[in-house]
């Protein structure tokens, strides 16, 4: 990969994160509690449901999680041979989100179907992501690893990967502004990213 597309690699998927950090913040303040993109966490939270008996509570992060997977898991099928797009994954992408803002200005839709359907265009840009050796929605990893190079040496790359986790702050820190004053806005804000992410890739990303 040259440096220029490694650097409108690097880009993206900072859009990207910050776009997970928006589409996380509304599920957790909206959308009844689970993070659409943190199936780690919604686990726990299922087998903590669990474990007290409250079947009311399970629900909303199990649909998470199972939305997630089903998100990777249409996103990866439907691009399985073609292993360096990303343009089209992205677009897709783009009209779940686009289809999600218009329906959260619809009363009457259901939020677990808002949940799932964030949770699986959450796990689609994570299958995505996977192509541009990135990620973007767990970043649990990234933060080890670069602590781990910080502290006792190794790749500078991942040092500067910490980059993903500041973008899913600051997405995070926006779309909480804009709930206050908008709420509507907050899944167009995830989709004004996305688009971002998509023009900063061009044509053709390169894939590494």
């Amino acid at each position: 990969m040259t440096e220029r597309a490694a650097s409108r690699v690097a880009t993206a998927s900072t859009l990207l994160a910050a776009a997970s950090g928006v589409v996380d913040l509304w599920a957790v303040t909206s959308l009844g509690g689970p993070f659409a993109g943190v199936v780690t966490g919604n686990l726990v939270t299922v087998g903590g449901a669990a474990g007290r008996g409250d079947a009311t509570a399970v629900w909303p992060p199990l649909v998470a999680v199972l939305g997630f997977a089903a998100g990777v898991a249409v996103w990866s099928f439907a691009w399985r041979r073609r292993s360096e797009a990303v343009g089209a994954p992205l677009v897709v992408e783009l009209v779940v989100l686009g289809v999600l803002a218009g329906a959260w200005a619809v009363p009457g839709v259901p939020t677990l179907v808002l949940l799932a359907v964030a949770a699986a265009a959450m796990g689609g840009q994570s299958s995505t992501a996977l192509r541009l050796g990135e990620s973007t929605t767990y970043l649990t990893g990234t933060l080890t690893g670069a602590m781990a190079a910080l502290v006792a040496g190794g790749p500078r790359g991942r040092i500067v990967a910490l980059k993903q986790l500041a973008a899913v702050l600051v997405g995070a820190a926006v779309a909480a502004l804009v709930l206050g004053v908008l709420p509507w806005a907050v899944p167009v804000l995830a989709v004004v990213l996305v688009a971002g992410a998509l023009v900063v890739l061009g044509r053709r990303p390169a894939a590494r």
